[in-house]
């Protein structure tokens, strides 16, 4: 679909994207291929698209899979898009705002699920975790979404990108930028460039730790004062059981250096002063 079928459809049904909803349909065919190339072989799979819209990839991902589960949350592209999705008969539509949906639910306790969205940037960040705190049944993630989102998803240790969220991502899922999508393959032209990101769900977290909570309270608190010293946050009362000497001891034994900014710490790091903080905790205890 190109802008002047969108365009159509849109003058025939008296629709206007609204700003506040975040909508920027593709309208680039060579973009739609590029993704539809990028997704694995679905022809026995599952795969839920996000933000189906006016269904631009929607048909060529059911010709492609063996059910589709499409999900638009906007009531006038429901009302517009119902009776076209109907005629396809593998295709489940549901109008829905996907961060309210359980996915087994959604799909009736099916496993292995392929999930592609090109979603709002508003709401890229939530999307991600309710796709980690869901991946029992998923296998992978395809979203197209704001390029320096995805550049702090994959960063390393040692960059200006790599956050809290870069540790979160990279300790569920293996996430990669698959290419860049440029402004003019959407409509209304968004400010930002965008691109595939593609989020391999891991069977198990890519590092071990007794305790993941603590290790992304650990993380979390790091990053909430980045520019600082990482001994200093985490000194500050928050962890009521660690003093700053205790601290300090717990770096010591994992031969980490507590001078250093939280940017500097691997999630392997994270992990072994996690578990050197439990461990201090628990001889208190």
């Amino acid at each position: 679909m190109d802008l002047k079928q969108l365009r159509q459809i849109w003058r025939e049904h008296g629709f206007r994207p609204k700003k506040r909803l975040g909508q920027n349909f593709l309208i680039d065919k060579n973009v739609k291929n590029n993704i539809l190339d990028a997704l694995p072989p679905a022809a026995d799979r599952t795969v839920v698209e996000i933000g189906a819209g006016f269904g631009v990839m929607s048909f060529d991902l059911a010709e492609r899979c063996g059910k589709l589960f499409a999900v638009e949350k906007d009531s006038r592209i429901c009302g517009i898009m119902d009776p076209v999705f109907r005629q396809k008969e593998n295709i489940t539509f549901t109008c829905a705002d996907i961060l309210e949906l359980d996915l087994r639910a959604l799909t009736g306790e099916q496993r292995h699920l392929t999930v592609f969205g090109n979603i709002p940037y508003c709401i890229s960040t939530p999307v991600i975790v309710m796709m980690v705190e869901q991946r029992q049944c998923i296998d992978a993630v395809y979203l197209v979404i704001q390029e320096e989102l995805a550049d702090r998803l994959v960063s390393p240790p040692g960059s200006k990108q790599y956050g809290s969220i870069s540790c979160f991502t990279q300790f569920y899922t293996g996430p990669k930028k698959l290419f860049r999508i440029k402004k003019n393959s959407f409509y209304p032209r968004p400010q930002v460039e965008s691109c595939l990101l593609e989020l391999e769900i891991l069977r198990a977290p890519s590092v071990r730790v007794g305790d993941k909570e603590l290790m992304f309270r650990i993380i979390r608190k790091a990053f909430s004062q980045r520019r600082k010293k990482i001994i200093n946050p985490l000194s500050d009362g928050t962890f009521k059981s660690m003093n700053r000497d205790e601290w300090l001891a717990a770096f010591e034994s994992c031969g980490l250096d507590a001078s250093k900014r939280a940017e500097n710490f691997s999630l392997r790091d994270y992990a072994r002063l996690a578990d050197a903080a439990e461990a201090r905790n628990k001889g208190q205890g």
